[in-house]
């Protein structure tokens, strides 16, 4: 029987209106995170105030977010670290960035190159140091980095994942870079602070990013910047996901002082 207080929903109403199932309510229902305001009949019809509604619709926005019921429990009973969670938030929040700015230079892939002057952040790296005169020895070594890195200390995938860094002055000193989590310690892990670079999404070819080096290094000349001596290649997805080479996207970046 349809219960006649005008300020109640029934179960079958709240699920339509959030887009969930009725099979969803009665699981939080027994992990003890929401209760029906109202029980009746003997097939125990549920009626939900206003209250629990917005109750119900924090859990879900809780749960799209990554977090778990259990966890979701007891942020409701004041029992959970809210540090933690903010924390992990924000790693989320960095990794979304990281796609949208990735999709968007793919949907601008047929305009001009723009040469600014861009903040890198700050992060941590693992590092392997070879001499690599030829862009296909970087690719195999690269491929060998990436495996060792995670395994010793895992990944941030919060942060560009994979970027070479060298010598202005030596170009074939090659730094191999792997993003992973902040904290890490151990050999081959540098922190690296927050730096201002003269820098480009360059879409092409890897054999002509230095034509491009030389590029950033004469705006750094006419606009009086000073280079710091090295540069770097930042890649937007790591070893090439495209068979087309003027699909890969290379951010190259010169720290400046």
């Amino acid at each position: 029987m349809r219960n006649n207080n005008p300020h109640l929903l029934s179960i079958g109403e709240v699920a339509k209106s959030l887009h969930i199932t009725r099979r969803i309510l009665l699981n939080y229902e027994d992990k003890g995170l929401v209760h029906p305001d109202v029980k009746e009949g003997k097939g125990g019809n549920r009626y939900y105030t206003t209250d629990t509604v917005t109750r119900i619709r924090a859990i879900r926005r809780l749960q799209s977010l990554g977090i778990s019921l259990d966890e979701i429990k007891l942020y409701f009973e004041d029992k959970a670290d809210l540090r933690e969670f903010i924390g992990r938030l924000e790693n989320m929040r960095d990794e979304l960035d990281l796609c949208i700015e990735k999709l968007r230079l793919r949907v601008s892939e047929n305009e001009e190159d723009v040469i600014e002057v861009r903040e890198i952040p700050a992060q941590t790296v693992y590092i392997r140091r070879c001499s690599t005169p030829t862009v296909a020895h970087r690719m195999e070594i690269f491929r060998q980095v990436i495996p060792e890195a995670m395994r010793l200390y895992g990944s941030d995938s919060s942060k560009r994942m994979f970027l070479l860094a060298y010598p202005l002055e030596d170009t074939d000193d090659t730094r191999f870079c792997v993003a992973v989590p902040q904290g890490s310690r151990g050999d081959g892990v540098e922190q690296w602070e927050k730096e201002r670079a003269v820098s480009v999404f360059f879409h092409g070819d890897y054999t002509d990013i230095p034509r491009i080096r030389e590029k950033l290094l004469d705006y750094a000349r006419q606009h009086g910047l000073r280079p710091k001596g090295t540069c770097r290649h930042i890649y937007l997805e790591g070893p090439a996901h495209h068979s087309d080479a003027n699909k890969f996207i290379t951010q190259v970046a010169i720290p400046i002082e």
